[in-house]
């Protein structure tokens, strides 16, 4: 299970910078590191890292953190971490089709499905699952 340390080491490995926390004007420490990583394609990715470096990171909280923020596979974050490998040694992971924030608080809120199911989702699937839960009898 990767804790916050990891999450860090994968950051100073491969070529984070850290941001300021500016809350409210000021500069201020919090309760997270701030980074930001600016790529060739003229996109930036950002991420946060707890001070609480021992603590684990949930299995769906990492998985959101792989693949939205650092937009890595789980073998290249650690290969990073162990290895402090920087250059990339794969195709950097294809941009997913994201669900549409109003079908995702339909499918959990009105249809009841677990938020972890509907992340599991394709587009195509959640437009099913919510064409399927309008089609019910009332």
């Amino acid at each position: 299970m990767a804790t916050f340390g990891d999450l860090k080491a994968f950051i100073e490995h491969d070529g984070w910078t850290q941001e300021p926390n500016l809350a409210r004007g000021r500069a201020h420490m919090g309760d997270h590191w701030r980074y930001r990583k600016d790529r060739p394609d003229g996109t930036s990715l950002r991420t946060k890292v707890s001070h609480s470096l021992r603590d684990e990171i949930g299995v769906d909280l990492f998985r959101h953190i792989l693949r939205d923020q650092l937009q890595v596979t789980e073998d290249r974050f650690w290969d990073v971490v162990r290895g402090g490998v920087t250059e990339m040694v794969e195709a950097p992971l294809r941009q997913a089709a994201r669900i549409p924030g109003w079908l995702v608080q339909r499918l959990i809120l009105t249809a009841g499905l677990r938020d972890a199911d509907v992340r599991a989702m394709t587009v195509d699937e959640a437009h099913a699952a919510w064409e399927a839960y309008k089609a019910l009898p009332r």
